[in-house]
């Protein structure tokens, strides 16, 4: 029988076809086998780049998943510094026509309620920018976590101020929000001063080296309060100084809205039946008092936040406290107005309602003004670590010192940024605001039970004493 030629070749090719298929599954699995042996030599040590890309192909190196996320993350960069400058602009543009057109109308309201929303719009479109750049270069958690925080306040009272100008009736809900938040951030920048200066250990070792007179209080309050002593005292009494208005702030305003439900509240009267001037004389003695150890920290460690390291404290101090500031004043000058009659009803709105309009529309215009000035004053470039390549800038940079050489002690700084859902889960949640707020009422609850068991204590001596004496006198009778 012959053999068939075409079944011999159909063989060959089948049994080489086999072979080839072979040849490619053993590259395969070598391939995979070289490529987990250096992924677990980049997780090993995962900031050396050179491991990082070695096991890819020499002509896809340059498309790494790293190099392409650096790559996306510049360009929503430079993207988000365009939109922040076409903002700018276009609020320039749209103010004076959106204003002259209303008021042309004679429709005040309607003027204010555009005007003030191409504002809020603007506001939030520069502070957004910056947080995303803070939470994309996420350096020093320790540190930054406080800056978001702070950060979030401008198109927070923005946003709070539009809705409490357009729907006036409900004003009193509504500032609750701003209210909580003030205290949050005053809170936040004290704590953020702290990590700057390496933290509440550092900061207290580094105050038992200052002049004792920064301990002292001015007049009046060197009347009623003694003087602190640079250490652990200062720094508690400042902390604690601080978060008795947040406490506060939270008890006022659940107050208000029970003083408001029940028809005793009487905002803007000045008068013995109505709740309002009781709470606005707490609140306001509360912050008073919280700016003033603000004020004291600021005073004693500005020396430190610009030398060995220029955090530049003065601008940042002046954001956080001017926003707290010309809200307050401004309010005060206001109601000083309407009180003398100068400021009057308009159309259907009532003289108050005007006047509290006029407040939320001062701090729309204030908040577009500082969201400009946080880009400056509450960098992202100051967080960075000095082998970060970025362009020429000039703003102060950071700048490794011996930790020997000063008590002062730098935050520390990551080699990579974290993941930006961690960054941003970091920075939203303040356990160590209510940890310390815990903390002050354990202490002040111990504090209590001391107090109540040393009174027992010399009362019973004191009833001792009595029947010893009494038991005196009846033996020599």
């Amino acid at each position: 029988m012959e053999s068939d030629p075409y079944s011999s070749s159909s063989n060959n090719n089948f049994k080489s076809s086999l072979l080839e298929g072979l040849r490619v599954l053993r590259r395969t699995v070598r391939t995979v086998t070289t490529t987990a042996s250096s992924e677990d030599a980049l997780h090993s040590n995962p900031n050396n780049e050179d491991e990082r890309h070695s096991f890819l192909p020499n002509n896809n190196r340059d498309e790494s998943p790293t190099t392409y996320r650096k790559q996306i993350r510049e360009f929503i960069r430079r993207f988000g510094n365009y939109i922040a400058y076409v903002t700018v602009i276009v609020m320039l543009i749209l103010l004076p026509i959106v204003l002259y057109r209303a008021l042309a109308d004679k429709k005040v309201d309607t003027a204010a309620f555009n005007s003030a929303w191409i504002m809020v719009i603007g506001t939030i479109i520069l502070s957004v920018r910056l947080v995303y750049l803070h939470l994309t270069h996420w350096y020093m958690p320790e540190v930054q976590k406080y800056v978001v925080r702070i950060l979030w306040m401008v198109p927070l009272y923005a946003m709070q101020s539009y809705l409490s100008l357009r729907y006036h009736k409900s004003r009193i809900y509504i500032d609750s929000v701003r209210d909580f938040y003030e205290a949050y951030v005053i809170a936040s920048f004290v704590y953020y001063l702290m990590a700057l200066l390496g933290g509440q250990d550092a900061l207290t070792e580094l105050l038992r080296h200052k002049d004792p007179q920064l301990g002292q209080h001015s007049f009046p309050l060197s009347l009623i309060l003694e003087p602190w002593e640079l250490g652990e005292e200062f720094t508690l009494q400042c902390k604690h100084g601080v978060l008795q208005y947040v406490v506060i702030k939270c008890i006022a305003t659940l107050l208000t809205f029970l003083c408001e439900s029940a028809n005793v509240y009487g905002e803007g009267k000045f008068e013995w039946l109505v709740a309002y001037p009781y709470l606005c004389f707490l609140q306001n003695l509360s912050v008073m008092y919280a700016l003033y150890c603000l004020v004291l920290l600021y005073h004693a460690v500005e020396a430190e936040l610009r030398h060995p390291i220029n955090w530049r404290p003065l601008g940042k101090f002046i954001c956080v406290k001017g926003i707290v500031f010309f809200c307050w004043w401004q309010g005060v000058i206001i109601f000083y107005l309407k009180a003398h009659g100068i400021i009057d009803h308009l159309g259907s709105w009532t003289s108050e309602e005007v006047a509290n309009g006029l407040i939320d529309y001062c701090v729309v215009i204030e908040m577009v003004i500082f969201a400009i000035a946080h880009s400056y004053t509450f960098t992202y470039k100051e967080y960075l670590p000095r082998s970060f390549p970025h362009p020429t800038t000039t703003t102060t940079r950071v700048v490794e010192t011996s930790e020997t050489q000063y008590l002062y002690r730098p935050p520390e700084t990551l080699p990579q940024p974290m993941n930006f859902q961690d960054a941003l889960w970091s920075s939203t949640v303040p356990r160590e605001t209510i940890k310390d707020i815990k903390m002050l009422s354990r202490k002040k609850t111990t504090s209590s039970s001391i107090c109540l068991a040393n009174m027992t204590e010399n009362e019973s001596d004191k009833g001792d004493d009595e029947q010893q004496q009494q038991s005196t006198v009846n033996t020599i009778i």
